[in-house]
Formats: structure tokens, C-alpha cells, sequence
């Protein structure tokens, strides 16, 4: 059986040749042989890489240390009762579970609720591109500390409770900085152990991106790797079930998920539309996902590929949360739902129709994309004893 593979993806290690993506293909054999040149069976789905090392943001534990307090300090909310496990729990894969969250900026109602699903930052430390459609913030530092300025952390006072998507990040440096050097002055001495400054004669922008430095430096911890896959691919037949081998010979097959989910994250960190916002009768969309960012006609309704590694363990699915279960996920892939959208992706006209039993086998190929467990030094947090 063959089935067309796209070269596309974050650290793709295929070796494309000049064909164009439609003209690649992957054998999917009886037996899955190990390459020579890379000991893999599926040397398109390598493990992950080294965690990043940054030149301009070195490790050092005082980082981690600082990190993982902004991350879990309540103080630094609006309201001084939000954080980022809020939405992000380390202890649940750093998702919340629900299927949309209620951001600091309704504090102490429970509503108005955010309009999309929070993602797990799982292996977040390696992704290119953020958030469903991709706005805000070009890199790592800035995606972490972004949060203060959303109503997520709602450091942006006089913006209305009902205004959950205005972002003002000038406004929540200004707000950022000063409870971290008036309201919780201790940081400052955990910042000059970090970064050996003084933040109260830093700039606004320095505190704040040195902020999402820490942070980043803790989420690094939260990768998910070692998983059964991932042992079975170097050669470990014990590792997988056969219904999960079977299950991937659907994902690179039947399935054509690899057009979107390549890679040794399962993500091509591209923008595609499954049908999820369809237009009214007046063309418009609940939510415009890429577009909104972009302006261009083709991203109407499309979001950012999820990456896959212990995918799981992180429902609800899709970017309104709309979907609890991934068997309701493939089925909604495979089935002439995905299409309805005049503006629906094109590679889902590479996925056949599946049986249930196939799809019960994808299943199981996915469970095995989970990650080793978390260590608790990432996971647990004891507030009486890390914190300014």
C-alpha cells in the first residue's frame, strides 16, 4: 500500500528529493524493516531533538527557578487569584481539560468565558508558530509573558470585563513591572540571581521579555518524549500493541494524517480548514481563525495544526474545544463533515473512508504517542516554599 506524503514540517527529516509533495510517497509494509542510516523504522517520525539551548538566554537553575514562580504566582494576576495553571495545569498534561476557560478578566464571575480552547504547552519549547491563528508574538519569550497582557492574567487595567480578546501589551509591562519590584518585591532579588540585574532600573520592554525568559526556560521541562512509538521505532517490538502498528500503517496511509501531521512532532505548524467555523448565509464565520491575522481569503476558518505527541491526554479537541473524544475527531476528519466549508483544507480530499475498526486502531496508534511521565520538579508546586 502506498500513500502520499507531504515534505512539510518542523524538524521534517525526510530526505525530500525534487519531486514536488504530491509525487513523495511512504511504504507502509507487512513489516516495518529499521533503516540503516538512521535506526528507525519510520525515520519520518524521528524522536525529538535536544531540548532548544539559547545563546542569548543560557540555563541556569536561578532561571528555572524564577520561571516556575511566575508561572504558578497568583499575585501577578489582576484579581490575585489567577495564574497560568489556570488554564495551563501542570499536573493535567498543562491543559486545563475544559472545553474553554474563564480568564482572570471575569474575576469573581464565571462568565464571560474565553472564545477558544486552551492548548497543552506540552513541547511547546520547539514550535515555530503559536496560538490557534498565530498572532501575537514572534518568539518563545514573547508567547510566555503574553498572557499578562491578555485577559487571561488581565494585567491591563480599565479594559472591560466583556472585552476578553483586547491585548495591551504596553499597558501590562507598565502593570508587570511594578508588582514585581512594589507589590512582590522579593523578585527583584530572584531576577538579579537570574539575570544579575537590578529590575527596578530595567526598562519596561527588558522586564518583560526577560519574564518570558524564565519562563520559557521552565516550560522546557514540559516535553513529551520517550513513548511507546518512539521505542518501537528504534526497534522495540514489545513496545507497541498490533493494533497500534496497525494504526499507523492508517495514519501514513487510509488516513493521510502525515499531510498534515509530519515530523517528530506531528505538526506541519501550518493553518488548515476542517469545516470547524462554517460561514452563515451571510458568509460569516463565528470565529475567521488565520484571517484575522493575515487578511488573506484562503485562511478564512483555517487554525494551526496541533502537534500530536500525547495528543491523548489533552481533550477537548479543536479550537473551540467542541470535540471531547478523539475517536469523534478522526471520524469528523474522515467523514464528508470535514468538507463542508466552502473553504475546506484540500488534503482532506487524501483521507478514505475508514472503518471503525480502523479508526479504533488510529486510536491506539495515537495513545502511543505518549510521553514518559512528567518529573515532579516540572509538575507539583509547593506555594509556601517557592515563592518570593
Amino acid at each position: 500500500m502506498k500513500t502520499r506524503l507531504l515534505c512539510l514540517g518542523f524538524f521534517a527529516v525526510l530526505n525530500c528529493s525534487n519531486e514536488t509533495p504530491s509525487e513523495q510517497v511512504i511504504e507502509t509494509p507487512e513489516e516495518w524493516p529499521i533503516d540503516p542510516a538512521s535506526g528507525l523504522r519510520v525515520p519520518a517520525h524521528a524522536p525529538l531533538p535536544p531540548v532548544p539551548e539559547w545563546a542569548d538566554n543560557p540555563f541556569n537553575e536561578a532561571k528555572r527557578k524564577l520561571g516556575r514562580a511566575l508561572f504558578f504566582d497568583p499575585r501577578l494576576s489582576s484579581s490575585g487569584n489567577g495564574n497560568c495553571p489556570a488554564c495551563h495545569a501542570s499536573f493535567d498534561a498543562f491543559q486545563s481539560g475544559g472545553i474553554v476557560d474563564i480568564p482572570d478578566r471575569s474575576f469573581p464571575n464565571l462568565e464571560p468565558k474565553l472564545t477558544r480552547n486552551a492548548p497543552s504547552l506540552l513541547n511547546l519549547v520547539y514550535a515555530p508558530v503559536f496560538r490557534w491563528d498565530g498572532s501575537h508574538g514572534t518568539n518563545l519569550y514573547e508567547q510566555m509573558a503574553l498572557p499578562f497582557a491578555e485577559s487571561n492574567m488581565n494585567l491591563t487595567p480599565g479594559i472591560p470585563a466583556e472585552d476578553v480578546h483586547h491585548v495591551d501589551v504596553p499597558l501590562a509591562q507598565v502593570e508587570l513591572k511594578r508588582r514585581l519590584t512594589e507589590v512582590v518585591p522579593g523578585y527583584i532579588e530572584w531576577f538579579d540571581a537570574a539575570f544579575d540585574v537590578d529590575i527596578t532600573e530595567e526598562s519596561l520592554e527588558d522586564v518583560w521579555i526577560m519574564s518570558g525568559k524564565a519562563l520559557s526556560i521552565y516550560i522546557r521541562g514540559a516535553v513529551s518524549k520517550n513513548s511507546a512509538f518512539d521505542r518501537w521505532n528504534a526497534g522495540d517490538d514489545s513496545a507497541m500493541s498490533e493494533a497500534a502498528v496497525r494504526g499507523l500503517k492508517v495514519f501514513v496511509g487510509k488516513g493521510a494524517c502525515n499531510a498534515c501531521h509530519p515530523g517528530p512532532l506531528f505538526s506541519d505548524f501550518q493553518f488548515h480548514n476542517l469545516s470547524l467555523s462554517l460561514p452563515d448565509e451571510n458568509g460569516v464565520r463565528p470565529d475567521e481563525g488565520r484571517y484575522g491575522v493575515t487578511g488573506n481569503e484562503e485562511d478564512r476558518g483555517a487554525f494551526l495544526t496541533p502537534m500530536l505527541r500525547s495528543v491523548t491526554q489533552t481533550a477537548p479537541y479543536f479550537h473551540d474545544g467542541s470535540v471531547g473524544s478523539i475517536r469523534r475527531v478522526m471520524r469528523h476528519i474522515a467523514s464528508d463533515a470535514s468538507r463542508k466549508d466552502p473553504n475546506y483544507s484540500p488534503l482532506l480530499d487524501r483521507v478514505q473512508d475508514l472503518t471503525d475498526e480502523e479508526i479504533e486502531d488510529l486510536v491506539q496508534f495515537l495513545k502511543a504517542l505518549k510521553g514518559e511521565e512528567l518529573p515532579v520538579s516540572v509538575t507539583s508546586f509547593a506555594l509556601q516554599n517557592e515563592l518570593p
